[in-house]
């Protein structure tokens, strides 16, 4: 069992390093941004919400997760689902923990729906997937065996929630009476909508490719992903920017600005770490030697569409 030999690699005094390290950051970071963004005169409502980010995270990993509490196998069934939720979580207590409903503009409870409407779409999405695969998500199988790095992984999905919502909860943390919408809500709002509808797309075409028993050990070169081979990824990544400028439109001190970090912690994330490295390893590893995959590389951009660069770059 290749598990068990690993388990021998990381000591737990070199887990605990890591883990005291990443902890550290993402709760210094996190409660460094809330504490600049905040209105001061709330609460520090954004402090608390940074707070309950990752501790919905440690949660989940302590009594789920982890099997310390209830001596199951330890799994990553629920954790796409945790992240969803929690997002959902933070967007209405940013709602709830300020002046509440009566208060809120049409700016602020179309954004809040942004959220709210994205992350229920991709958490269900994510946990179906994950369910069908027997629980198992393989960007987990080097750190599952040790217990302090898998909890890295809840607990950096902590920080990712509370950095990639900042824009809608700095808005809601707004005090004065929100401005009327102008053609930059409009702007923002349809990039949103362009963004939220690409990844819909193509997701579905990935998963009826998937399903198709002939396209077995195939990839896949159709729909969207004939004009990109991270799709997806861009819809993605284009919605937080469009999620951002509409969001803006509302600021009304300096420090709100700082959430412009969503847009590009979500590009920078899946651009350079868990998104088109992982997966193009991947595809080389399974198709590199093919001649159709090399010439769908050449010709088909790794991530924008049309204009985006192609072959081995990210980007």
């Amino acid at each position: 069992d290749n598990n068990m030999a690993n388990i021998t690699t990381i000591s737990i005094g070199s887990q605990l390093k890591s883990f005291a390290t990443v902890s550290t950051i993402c709760f210094g970071l996190s409660q460094s941004l809330a504490y600049i963004a905040s209105s001061k005169t709330n609460g520090y409502i954004l402090n608390k919400l940074a707070f309950i980010s990752v501790s919905i995270q440690w949660v989940v990993y302590i009594f789920q997760a982890s099997g310390l509490v209830f001596g199951n196998k330890r799994t990553e069934k629920f954790y796409d689902l945790t992240g969803a939720l929690t997002f959902q979580s933070l967007s209405l207590l940013s709602v709830f923990l300020g002046d509440g409903l009566k208060k809120f503009g049409l700016r602020q409870k179309l954004l809040t729906s942004t959220v709210l409407i994205w992350s229920f779409r991709l958490g269900s999405f994510l946990f179906d997937r994950i369910k069908s695969e027997g629980g198992v998500d393989s960007r987990f199988n080097k750190v599952r065996p040790y217990l302090f790095e898998f909890w890295n992984y809840w607990t950096i999905q902590g920080l990712w929630v509370f950095l990639t919502s900042l824009p809608v909860l700095v808005l809601n943390d707004s005090t004065k009476t929100q401005p009327h919408l102008n053609i930059f809500d409009f702007v923002g709002l349809g990039i949103w909508l362009i963004g939220l509808s690409t990844e819909v797309l193509a997701d579905n075409q990935k998963q009826i490719f998937k399903k198709n028993p002939s396209n077995k050990g195939k990839f896949i070169n159709e729909g969207l992903w004939k004009l990109s081979r991270h799709p997806n990824y861009f819809g993605e990544i284009i919605l937080w920017f469009g999620v951002f400028i509409s969001a803006s439109q509302g600021f009304e001190r300096p420090g709100q600005w700082l959430s412009i970090i969503s847009p590009i912690f979500v590009s920078f994330l899946l651009i350079n770490i868990s998104g088109i490295p992982l997966l193009e390893k991947s595809a080389n590893k399974h198709w590199g030697s093919d001649d159709a995959y090399k010439k769908y590389k050449r010709e088909v951009p790794v991530l924008i569409p049309f204009i985006g660069r192609r072959g081995d770059a990210l980007f």
